[in-house]
């Protein structure tokens, strides 16, 4: 189709009387019926879904998944319902109808194949820049994302040669120029006028018809925010499926500190969040977005443009004319103090609480054994109360350097507070992390710190917890809670020794313990 359209409003009556192309199914459109009343049931929204079984079995799903996290499975619809919300239900049972009914659609023209992993992929990339932003409405962001680009199904289902002449491996923007050169609006506009005419809630319409020009909103707005995520997510996709993806991702993490304001580091974490997404949409909506290798390509790649966009700033700030090899070298230095407790010289409280965070996700994603010890000094407050508290820090200091001389060079000290410390032992099982607690515990009581004319003899009770995909935590703040729940019983059985949480039979109290530590 090398010729522009005369008239636009034509050719919007076009795709709107496209009988082929499919509006929302009987129960889409009853969803989108209860989305907009106010005194909506719980009752109501089960009945509705119900009516699908597909969409029940994936609502279910859904709620029973790790975006949710339940300890108990819901075993019912209206559990789920309860879990997940009535808003996040309905739209995603949109979502569900929506995409079975448009996936029935196969245009001419364009790689159909290409067309859906691009449009999971912007969903969940959607999704992942909300939560970053902690805008809420992660299910509506996640459609928004799924239906920005669907008149590109109506119009090479309007027009089968529309899309021949341009390469199938070209950008967005591209496609959205050769819109405009021949019709006149891109697909965006096309799209919000298509999404408003099936009843769709306006903050869905009105973010895809404003998904190609973010800037013309102020970020710092909800709403604003919100058709930021869905532009950039889009532009994210895009990145993604980049030929030089590397350059492609440098440039985008400048347009999203503009539009979103997200920093560098932010944009890492979002592309971490989006690979942790990915294999719940690919189960939920059958298909394969990205493989296993391509991931960890992404992240190693999204990492070393952290680090190379750290490495130009910091060199802009102090204006260095040194190697870029000598300023790595110092901003490592650095760091290094920074994330260190200025007492023990172990890791610090705040590093290790990002740390954590971080092995935590790789352990879920990759599918990784994660062990984290909790341990405490015994009866400390009787050193510091007998011997004062400069021979209570010797002991902290001396305690922290045998921790560390007892673990391997893949594990991590660091204080938690007081006398108290988290050992991280990533990739390791609980057998081979209760070996190293046994090191630690020997290593401590061989220990002697001279005061006065007294030796003073310090032990510490170890608590151990394990992530493995076998045994799962939710989070990783659970992890360390099981550790300390650990350690607690260990204090109770009598100190200078190791429990580990998957062994623990009977509840222990830790305010008992707490009171004899």
């Amino acid at each position: 189709m090398g010729t522009p359209v005369n008239n636009t409003a034509d050719f919007e009556a076009r795709l709107r009387s496209q009988v082929d192309f499919p509006s929302p199914s009987r129960v889409a459109s009853e969803v989108i019926a209860l989305a907009r009343d106010p005194d909506i049931e719980v009752a109501k929204v089960a009945q509705a879904i119900s009516r699908d079984p597909a969409m029940t079995a994936k609502v279910l799903r859904i709620a029973n998944s790790a975006f949710y996290a339940q300890r108990r499975p819901s075993k019912n619809l209206r559990q789920a319902l309860v879990i997940i919300g009535l808003n996040a239900a309905l739209t995603l049972a949109l979502s569900f109808s929506l995409v079975s009914s448009l996936r029935g659609c196969r245009p001419h023209g364009i790689d159909y194949r290409r067309y859906w992993r691009r449009t999971l992929l912007a969903a969940t990339a959607c999704r992942a820049l909300g939560e970053s932003l902690h805008i809420g409405h992660d299910e509506d962001l996640f459609l928004a994302g799924l239906l920005q680009d669907v008149a590109i199904l109506a119009i090479a289902r309007t027009s089968s040669d529309f899309y021949a002449e341009i390469s199938p491996e070209a950008t967005h923007s591209e496609w959205a120029a050769h819109e405009k050169q021949l019709l006149g609006k891109d697909h965006a506009a096309f799209g919000a006028m298509l999404l408003k005419s099936w009843n769709l809630p306006e903050r869905l319409w009105h973010s895809v018809e404003l998904s190609h020009s973010p800037e013309s909103l102020a970020a710092a707005g909800d709403e604003g925010r919100f058709i930021g995520c869905v532009a950039m997510g889009s532009e994210l996709a895009d990145a993604v499926l980049a030929t030089d993806r590397p350059a492609a991702l440098d440039a985008l993490a400048t347009r999203i500190q503009n539009v979103l304001g997200l920093s560098d580091e932010k944009f890492t974490e979002v592309v971490t969040r989006i690979l942790k997404l990915i294999p719940e949409a690919e189960d939920l909506y059958e298909t394969s977005i990205i493989d296993q290798n391509d991931a960890e390509a992404l992240l190693a790649q999204a990492r070393e443009m952290l680090t190379v966009r750290s490495l130009h700033a910091l060199r802009e700030v102090h204006a260095l004319q040194e190697t870029a090899g000598l300023l790595l070298s110092r901003t490592e230095q650095l760091e290094d103090a920074n994330r260190r407790d200025g007492l023990t010289g172990v890791m610090n409280r705040a590093w290790l609480d990002r740390h954590l965070e971080r092995e935590f996700t790789q352990a879920v994603m990759f599918q990784r054994s994660l062990s984290v010890a909790f341990i405490d000094l015994d009866h400390f407050k009787k050193v510091n109360d007998t011997f004062g508290h400069q021979m209570g820090d010797k002991v902290l200091r001396s305690c922290a350097q045998a921790m560390q001389s007892s673990i391997r060079g893949s594990d991590i000290v660091a204080r938690y507070g007081g006398e108290e410390f988290v050992v991280l032992l990533p990739g390791t099982d609980d057998e081979m992390a209760r070996q190293v607690c046994e090191r630690i515990l020997a290593a401590i009581r061989e220990l002697r710190h001279e005061a006065n004319s007294a030796t003073i003899i310090t032990t510490v009770s170890i608590g151990l917890a394990t992530y493995t995909p076998q045994h799962r935590f939710a989070s990783a703040t659970e992890l360390v809670d099981a550790a300390d729940h650990a350690l607690y019983a260990a204090k109770l059985r009598g100190r200078n020794r190791v429990d580990c949480f998957a062994e623990l039979e009977i509840g222990v109290a830790p305010a008992m313990a707490r009171e004899s530590a």
